[in-house]
C-alpha cells in the first residue's frame, strides 16, 4: 500500500522519465489487499533458487551436453534430426525461465530427455558400425537406470563438485559466460522460430558452441576465441529476430501507450514472445475480457498489426523493480509467457498461467492454444471496477527521423565538432541509476554527445529518444554509425542501463560492434555476480558505473 511519501518516490524514480502526470489514486486502487505482499526477493524480481531445482538443473544441462555431443558426431556422419535439434534448443531456453519449476513436471522431462540422449547415442553407435568406425563415447557420470529424486539431485550436486575441482576459477567464469551466451540466443531463436520453418544456420553454431562445454581440457585461449566468434552469431540472432517480426507485425513506430487500466475482467501478461500474445488476443477477441501487457512486453504496442487488437487496452505496471508486486496488484489472472526472466518465488492465488514447456509450481500450463482455463479464471476473477490512467508512455521510434539524427551525428564527428559519443540505454531504465546520470549530464562537456533513451534533457548537445526498452534502436544507431565512423579511432562509450539475464549477451553484441567502452551497471549477485563483474572488466576490458561519473567518462 501506498502512503504519500512513498508515492512521491515512486513518481520520481519512474514517472520523472516515463509518467508526466497521473489521477490514480492508490489506495482505492489496491483496496481489495492485493497490494499487502511483501517478499525477500533482490530488486527487479529475482529471488533464492530452491537448492533441489538447482541440482536437478544441472542434471539437465549434462544431460544436454551428451545428447548435443552425440547430435553433432551424427551430423559429421551425414545425419540429421530437426526434431531433436528443436528439442536441445527449447531445452536450452528452459536455463534461464526464472520461476521455481514443478517438480514433477521436471523429472518427466529428465526422464524424458535421457531416453533421447540414449536413443540418440544407440543410432550414432549404428551409424558407426555401418561405416565400420570407431565410436567416441563420452563417460556418462549420472544414472539413470532406477529414477529416485533424491538420487538423481545428488548426482546433480556430485557435478558441480566434480566441475569446481577440475576447473580454474577463471576457466569456470568463461564457461559461465559461454553458458548464458547460449541459453540467451536459445531463447531469441525459439522466438524467431514462431516465424520461419526455413533452416537457421545459427542453430548449429549454438550447439556447436555448446559441445565445448564437454570437453574441461580446452584452454582459456580457445574459450575466449570462440566467445569473440559466437559474438557475431549471436547478433545475428539479435537482428534477425527484429527483421522477423516487422516482416510479421509491421514495422515499428512510435506509438502513446496508457498505463493503467479500463473497468471489467482483465488478463496480465509477461514475457517476451509476442506470438504467444497474439494467440491469446486471438482467443479472447470474441469476448469482453481486457488484456494489458506487463514489463519488457510493452514493445508490443509498437507494432502496427496490435493495433488491430480491441481487447488489448493498455499497459500494467505499478513498479519499476518487483515483478511480485505488479502481479499481487492486478486483479485477475496472469500469463507468463515464453522467455519470462524474472524469478517468482511466491504464487498468487492460483492466478498464475504459462505458455512454457514446463510450468511453474501451482501454475497452470495452457496446451495447444488452448486459453480456455485463462478465459474462465479471467470471468471468474474481481476485474477492475473503475478505470485507474496513471499516464501514457511512447514506445517504439520513427525510424526515419532516428537515421536523420544519426546522420546529423556523422557530419558533426567528420566535421570535429563531437570528440566523444556517449550513448545512454540499451535497456530499461533503472531508478538506481538517475542520479548517475544527472550528474553526467550536469558535468558534460560542450565537445561530448549523447544519444539517450533516458535522460530528458534541453542541452544540445543530448539527444532525447523518448522510448520505452527497445534495444533495436541502438543496435540501429550503432549499426549506422559503424558505416560512415571508424570506432577504433573514434572513441564511443555505451552505457547499459539495467542489468538482466540478456545483460552479458547485450555486452558482447556491442564488442562485435566494435564499441572499445562498455558500462555494465550496477547488478544484483542473483543476475551477475561481483566474481563474474570484475572477470568482465578485467579479462574482456568491460567497464561498470561508479558513483563519480567524472571519473568515468568525462
Amino acid at each position: 500500500m501506498f502512503n504519500n511519501q512513498e508515492n512521491e518516490k515512486y513518481n520520481d524514480n519512474y514517472a520523472n522519465r516515463y509518467l508526466t502526470s497521473g489521477d490514480m489514486d492508490f489506495d482505492s486502487f489496491l483496496d481489495d489487499g492485493y497490494g499487502k505482499v511483501y517478499n525477500n526477493c533482490a530488486v527487479d524480481g529475482y529471488c533464492s533458487v530452491d537448492p533441489i531445482i538447482y541440482s536437478l538443473m544441472e542434471v539437465l544441462l549434462y544431460e544436454l551436453k551428451q545428447i548435443t555431443y552425440y547430435y553433432i558426431k551424427m551430423q559429421e556422419l551425414g545425419y540429421e534430426n530437426k526434431k531433436i535439434k528443436d528439442n536441445i534448443i527449447n531445452y536450452l531456453s528452459l536455463i534461464l525461465v526464472g520461476y521455481e519449476f514443478n517438480r514433477k513436471e521436471f523429472e518427466t522431462l529428465l526422464n524424458n530427455l535421457n531416453k533421447e540422449k540414449e536413443s540418440v547415442k544407440d543410432t550414432y553407435i549404428l551409424l558407426c558400425e555401418k561405416k565400420n568406425l570407431d565410436c567416441q563415447i563420452l563417460k556418462s557420470g549420472i544414472k539413470f537406470k532406477h529414477f529416485d529424486l533424491m538420487s538423481i539431485v545428488n548426482q546433480g550436486e556430485k557435478q558441480v563438485i566434480q566441475r569446481n575441482k577440475i576447473l580454474k576459477t577463471s576457466a569456470k567464469n568463461l564457461y559461465e559466460i559461454i553458458l548464458n551466451l547460449i541459453k540467451s540466443a536459445s531463447i531469441r531463436l525459439v522466438e524467431l522460430k514462431c516465424y520461419t520453418e526455413d533452416y537457421l544456420p545459427e542453430e548449429d553454431a549454438i550447439l556447436r558452441l555448446f559441445n565445448n562445454l564437454n570437453f574441461s581440457a580446452a584452454s582459456e585461449e580457445k574459450l575466449v576465441r570462440k566467445i569473440n566468434e559466437f559474438a557475431l552469431i549471436n547478433y545475428k540472432i539479435h537482428m534477425k529476430l527484429h527483421r522477423f517480426k516487422e516482416e510479421y507485425y509491421g514495422n515499428i513506430m512510435l506509438n502513446d501507450v496508457q498505463i493503467g487500466v479500463s473497468e471489467g475482467k482483465s488478463i496480465l501478461v509477461s514475457g517476451q514472445n509476442l506470438k504467444d500474445l497474439e494467440n491469446l488476443l486471438e482467443a479472447v477477441k470474441d469476448t469482453d475480457i481486457n488484456v494489458y501487457t506487463h514489463n519488457g512486453l510493452i514493445v508490443a504496442h509498437a507494432y502496427p498489426k496490435f493495433k488491430n487488437y480491441k481487447n488489448l487496452k493498455g499497459h500494467f505496471q505499478m513498479s519499476l523493480d518487483s515483478v511480485q508486486f505488479d502481479f499481487a496488484s492486478f486483479k485477475g489472472p496472469v500469463l507468463i509467457i515464453r522467455n519470462f526472466q524474472y524469478m517468482l518465488d511466491k504464487l498468487y492465488r492460483g492466478r498464475l498461467f504459462t505458455t512454457n514447456i514446463i510450468a511453474g509450481k501451482g501454475m497452470t500450463r495452457i496446451e495447444n492454444k488452448d486459453f480456455k482455463p485463462l478465459i474462465d479464471a479471467a470471468n471468474e476473477s474481481k476485474g477492475f471496477e473503475h478505470r485507474y490512467k496513471i499516464t501514457t508512455v511512447k514506445v517504439g521510434y520513427d525510424e526515419e527521423y532516428v537515421m536523420q539524427k544519426a546522420d546529423e551525428i556523422i557530419e558533426k564527428i567528420k566535421n570535429k565538432k563531437i570528440k566523444h559519443l556517449i550513448i545512454v540505454g540499451l535497456l530499461n531504465h533503472s531508478p538506481v541509476q538517475s542520479e548517475y546520470f544527472n550528474k553526467l549530464e550536469e558535468n558534460l562537456s560542450e565537445d561530448y554527445f549523447v544519444v539517450s533513451t533516458m535522460i530528458p534533457s534541453k542541452k544540445e548537445n543530448i539527444l532525447y529518444f523518448e522510448s520505452f526498452f527497445n534495444s533495436s534502436l541502438i543496435y540501429k544507431i550503432l549499426s549506422h554509425l559503424k558505416e560512415s565512423v571508424n570506432f577504433d579511432a573514434f572513441p564511443v562509450s555505451v552505457y547499459i542501463t539495467t542489468c538482466n539475464q540478456h545483460t552479458i549477451s547485450h555486452i558482447f553484441n556491442l564488442k562485435y560492434l566494435g564499441v572499445k567502452n562498455i558500462y555494465l551497471p550496477v547488478c544484483t549477485s542473483s543476475v551477475i555476480t561481483p566474481n563474474m563483474i570484475e572477470f568482465l572488466k578485467e579479462r574482456f576490458g568491460f567497464k561498470q558505473t561508479g558513483t563519480d561519473t567524472g571519473q568515468d567518462i568525462l
